[in-house]
């Protein structure tokens, strides 16, 4: 279980990522609303790389 950093920076960016749908959610229209689903989407993807790269390297670590 080398790869926790990955996992705790997973949970904060999924936090804010939450955060950008409250931001979305109050701003209704405009800069604010794309803003907030633009950065809920970004968080999302981030969270799986991070997810893919602690998988690969723990099986990496598993083959030597």
């Amino acid at each position: 279980m080398n790869h926790i950093g990955n996992w705790a920076m997973g949970a904060c960016t999924l936090i804010l990522g939450i955060c950008g749908l409250f931001v979305a959610a109050r701003a209704g229209h405009g800069v604010g609303y794309y803003g907030g689903l633009g950065f809920f989407l970004f968080a999302v993807f981030f969270v799986f790389l991070l997810i893919k790269v602690s998988f690969d390297g723990a099986e990496e670590e598993e083959r030597h």
